[in-house]
């Protein structure tokens, strides 16, 4: 303006900041707030137009964020310290007049040159925030109260511009807060770890506007490499696949070891940045450890263009807490998804071996389960060739080995892998197989990573292998799962020989045929060496003795424990007789499950002298050990002797040595099926015991409640009116005898089945179900609950008679949801409605009390929420193959809904 306002425009002007002032004030978003401002200012002292900026410290230049009555471009306009009209007024941190805006230093709009221009700096906290550029076109000139006017106006606008600032910065955090929970939604979701790794990190880039991220995991092989198996953003499409790290380089590296999060800005003045393949102008890199417990399990490695805040770490953090035990989870997972592929192949096997002796079908169909069913498709099974013992021949094959180029294939039973897991008589695993000079290379392994060769060995005899070349590394777990597997082939394989023997000796046939029959029978540890030594030892001339081993905890042997003996002399004994075990020359060979014969423990050098003094007294120097072998693992012997020396032909060997395997198998699957019994012994218990706390909780622990809340009534009712004092006494004694019933009912549950005459007093509610029926018994317990003063209504005009163990369900479901409506709903009113339709029973409860919040429902995934009554009642809903739903709010009353499927519909 030209001239100072007057009195009365002074009056007007300071209405209109007043007004102004109010209006900025109420609004919370940036840019509509910026809007409002500029347009405000201008309207203040009559301008013609105007500009508003922030100060943006990271870049160092004032941005245009928002205009009035200019031109468009201007919005966005950056401009560094001295450079225009906002340059000089940073620059100076003073307001500028100027009556013509082409003096100033640098203009940045030479068409408004002839304005006039007010330049001013907003300040927060002594510091420049922004700026206002006002202006109008001549002949107008700013005064003086104009600048004042202003500068008060920025006063209050500085306020509105950082609540704004704050108010956009809580949103943020609210929406990196619902970003989070997706995230852990989503990579918690589910359990295939591939699949899990690459949601995650799609997810985490997507929701949290990262520009790239990628996702290393620690070599299991080698702790001190990283592999990076997922990777987006921006160098995704130059990382080549399982790109490796060392733990020791780059900032990756530092946050491995120290398992601490490292974040740099600027990292091109870093020495440990390792930069991206095809990328070169990345700013920030931020590094976040995903450990579990005191597992490093990997990082999580975010590059930006842009600086990395504080918030941006404490997210990340956040999410690689989440990933990590969804990684430990998904693998968890895995693992006993392959136990149980194993377990159910090596069923099969067995299943195999009882129904089948067809020696080449047992061995195709072994090679064929792994392939399909543990996803190890490159699997051969080599025999030795009984024409030539130092031969192995191919026998069975899948994968690479399934080729017309290897069929027929035999290689010398010392050579490569398998040879040497041969002339071990353990298996071999070796998961770098190109760095080891025994592998020899399959025609199309080119891929191949691992080999897998497992000797099938039954006693002291090498039958063959079980070879598994894989592209993937294998664990110790799949390694002790497939050594189950050539156990049983290994006796699949025997069990073969056997046949083709047994078909020209019709007495060894019988001998198998009625051991197999008589220990199959046996129900005890005991009952099965009985049968053994009835069945084999009688037969034979040589004494028979099955002796087991005793073992600590950490499952060393410490005891030899004799069970059983036949000799000619006594017939058939039952043992306990205990021995203290000591380690000799002979375990060895035992434990790799060889036969062991002894033809006189007088001149055998391998005979420790206590059982060589021991057989010598008893007159028996000539020994055979037949170990009893079970997954491996040595758990006993078929000791057999003789009253002279002797050379022990095979021919005389065979039956104990055919029947040990069966022996041995039996035992432990008697000792298996006593600790699956006794397990399933504790769990009945358990659940014994959640029943009756259920039951508790639902009767005589409600009527306590009652029974305690009536007492502390009784005082001062009295002191009001002594027959209402008496009236809740003998109400007292009415809640008192209803539990004492209960109490009496659960305790007869607990007795044999014997019936008991009910006694005097209230019938409990249970038991009225059970004799009366669900709808007597309900209304019974709404008699008692209208005396204490809450009125219920009952609908079941169409209700038809259910099984016991359904309504016995409802009865306690409404009987808990009642007991709550008197604690906690404070309710007027009560409606009990019961149907039933050709599919379902639908209990329905309705109250018109105070509710509760929604999130203190029990549902079916979150078995947490709610107390015992609430989710005992959810329990009883779903034990029987219905659910229960509640809808409740604060001041709207609460309705349950319970609906379980009918069980009369088949009778």
């Amino acid at each position: 303006m030209s001239a100072e306002p007057n009195p009365e425009q002074l009056l007007r002007q300071q209405e209109s900041l007043r007004q102004v002032i109010e209006s900025i004030s109420s609004e919370l978003e940036l840019r509509p707030l910026l809007t409002r401002i500029v347009r405000h200012a201008c309207e203040l002292i009559g301008a013609d137009n105007g500009t508003i900026g922030l100060v943006d410290e990271q870049a160092g230049v004032i941005r245009t964020e928002a205009i009035y009555d200019m031109p468009p471009a201007e919005l966005g306009a950056e401009m560094p310290p001295g450079v225009g009209l906002a340059g000089q007024v940073w620059l100076t941190q003073q307001p500028l007049v100027l009556n013509r805006y082409g003096d100033v230093d640098q203009p940045l709009r030479t068409e408004l040159s002839d304005f006039t221009v007010i330049g001013l700096p907003i300040f927060w906290r002594e510091q420049m925030i922004g700026f206002f550029g006002i202006g109008m076109a001549p002949p107008h000139r700013f005064t003086p109260h104009d600048v004042e006017t202003l500068t008060i106006f920025a006063r209050h606008a500085a306020i509105a511009i950082e609540n704004a600032r704050l108010f956009e910065a809580e949103k943020r955090r609210a929406t990196r807060i619902a970003t989070i929970n997706r995230i852990g939604q989503l990579i918690t979701s589910g359990l295939g770890l591939d699949q899990l790794l690459q949601q995650a990190v799609e997810t985490i880039c997507d929701d949290l506007h990262l520009d790239s991220l990628g996702l290393g995991l620690i070599d299991p092989a080698d702790p001190d490499m990283l592999i990076l198996l997922r990777a987006v953003g921006l160098y995704a499409p130059d990382i080549p696949p399982n790109f490796r790290q060392s733990i020791h380089a780059g900032i990756c590296g530092i946050a491995a070891r120290t398992r601490q999060s490292v974040l740099l800005n600027d990292v091109a003045r870093n020495p440990n940045y390792i930069s991206m393949p095809g990328v070169d102008d990345i700013y920030a890199e931020l590094v976040v450890p995903v450990v579990v417990g005191e597992q490093l399990l990997g990082i999580l490695n975010f590059e930006s263009r842009q600086p990395i805040t504080p918030e941006d770490v404490a997210d990340l953090e956040i999410v690689a807490h989440q990933l990590g035990v969804a990684i430990e989870n998904a693998r968890l997972f895995e693992a006993e998804k392959r136990r149980a592929a194993r377990t159910a192949i090596i069923n099969r096997v067995a299943r195999l071996i009882a129904g089948n002796l067809n020696l080449a079908q047992i061995l195709q169909t072994t090679v064929e389960a792994i392939a399909a069913h543990l996803y190890y498709q490159n699997v051969a099974l080599l025999l030795v060739d009984s024409a030539a013992p130092d031969m192995l021949l191919l026998r069975a094959s899948s994968g690479i080995y399934a080729t017309p180029e290897i069929a027929g294939y035999r290689q010398k039973i010392d050579q490569g892998i398998i040879g040497a897991a041969m002339m071990a008589r353990r298996y071999l695993l070796i998961n770098e197989v190109r760095r080891d000079p025994r592998y020899l290379p399959i025609p199309g392994g080119d891929t191949i990573t691992a080999e897998l060769a497992i000797p099938i060995i039954i006693g002291d005899r090498l039958l063959g292998a079980l070879n598994i070349e894989s592209e993937q590394r294998m664990s110790q777990e799949d390694a002790a799962g497939f050594e189950i597997i050539a156990d049983q082939l290994g006796v699949a394989i025997e069990n073969a020989r056997l046949f083709a023997e047994i078909q020209s000796a019709l007495d060894q046939t019988q001998l198998l045929y009625q051991t197999s029959q008589r220990i199959s029978t046996a129900m005890e540890v005991d009952e099965v060496i009985q049968a053994y030594l009835e069945q084999v030892a009688t037969r034979g001339r040589y004494a028979c003795s099955v002796v087991l081993y005793e073992l600590d905890e950490q499952g060393q042997r410490i005891a030899v424990i004799v069970r059983g003996q036949w000799t000619r002399e006594k017939g058939l004994v039952h043992l306990e007789e205990r021995i203290p075990y000591s380690r000799d020359d002979l375990d060895p060979p035992l434990d790799a499950g060889q036969t062991i014969t002894v033809s006189d423990v007088q001149t055998d050098p391998r005979i420790p002298p206590a059982l060589r003094e021991v057989q010598l007294e008893a007159g028996r120097p000539a020994l055979v050990f037949i170990p009893l072998m079970v997954r491996g693992q040595r758990i006993g012997l078929v000791v057999l002797s003789d009253n002279s020396p002797n050379l022990w032909e095979p021919a005389d060997l065979h039956p104990y040595q055919a029947t040990a395997a069966q022996l041995a198998t039996a035992i432990d699957s008697r000792r298996q099926h006593y600790l699956l019994s006794e397990r399933g012994r504790q769990i009945a218990v358990l659940k014994e015991r959640q029943r009756l706390a259920r039951d508790l909780h639902d009767s005589v622990t409600q009527l306590i409640f009652s029974i305690t809340l009536i007492a502390q009534s009784v005082a001062p009712a009295w002191r009001r009116d002594p027959a209402e004092g008496e009236r809740r006494i003998q109400r007292l004694l009415e809640l008192s005898q209803s539990a004492l019933a209960e109490m009496r009912a659960l305790l007869a549950e607990l007795r044999p089945p014997d019936p008991q005459p009910l006694p005097p007093g209230p019938i409990p509610g249970i038991i009225q179900v059970q004799r009366d029926g669900l709808v007597a018994a309900l209304h019974n317990h709404i008699a008692h609950l209208g005396r204490d003063g809450l009125p219920v209504k009952l609908n079941a005009a169409g209700y038809l008679r259910q099984p016991l163990e359904l309504e016995e369900a409802l009865y306690r479901i409404a009987q808990e949801a009642l007991n709550n409506v008197v604690k906690h709903a404070h309710a007027q009113t009560v409606e009990l409605t019961l149907l039933v339709d050709p599919q379902i029973v639908q209990l329905k409860i309705i109250d018109d009390g105070v509710g509760f919040a929604p999130k203190l429902l029990p549902d079916s995934t979150d078995k947490t929420k709610g107390g015992l009554g609430l989710t005992s009642m959810r329990e009883r809903a779903e034990a029987l193959g219905g659910s229960i739903q509640m809808t409740a709010g604060n001041g709207s009353g609460t309705t349950v809904k319970v609906t379980i499927p009918r069980k009369d519909r088949n009778l």
